[in-house]
């Protein structure tokens, strides 16, 4: 760009990478602006870093998410952070998929009651924000699962003296 007052505006997102376009403009007041910030689907803002934690030792340990998932990219997706990382990469459900809804109607009750969230929002954000098998995680309708991942959900609460 070349001239007095020219300007060139940019933001991108995270994950959004440059398209190398090359771009020329002269004059006084040339301007441009460019506006990718597309954020990554999460879900929303929903209590704090340290319950998101919990909530992700938890799962890592009892095996329903994978290992490798990030924990940054667990509390952004999952709305316990406004961070976004560098690499948002959706999160692999190792268990069945009851299990899954069980424990995203749990982390996300509190939104369910006021209702910031329902369930079928619940659902689309699932098959964007998790995976199963290499495919997007697909809610079905509730049915009872008797197991011990079913029980371990239902009874895990995170520790107040751990919040603070």
């Amino acid at each position: 760009m070349t001239g007095d007052e020219a300007q060139y505006i940019e933001r991108r997102g995270a994950n959004v990478n440059d398209d190398d376009r090359e771009i020329r403009m002269e004059g006084k007041h040339a301007r441009y602006e460019e506006t990718s910030a597309v954020g990554a689907t999460h879900f929303p803002k929903n209590g704090d870093e340290a319950t998101g934690r919990q909530w992700y030792d938890f799962l890592t340990k009892g095996g329903f998410i994978s290992p490798d998932t990030e924990i940054s990219c667990w509390q952004y997706v999952m709305g316990f952070s406004v961070e976004q990382p560098a690499e948002v990469r959706p999160i692999e459900w190792l268990k069945t998929v009851e299990t899954a809804r069980m424990m995203l109607y749990k982390v996300c009750g509190g939104m369910l009651e006021n209702s910031i969230i329902t369930k079928g929002r619940i659902k689309e954000l699932t098959q964007q924000c998790f995976i199963k098998r290499g495919e997007p995680l697909v809610l079905a309708k509730p049915k009872k699962e008797s197991s011990l991942d079913a029980d371990a959900i239902e009874n895990f609460v995170p520790t107040l003296s751990d919040l603070k």
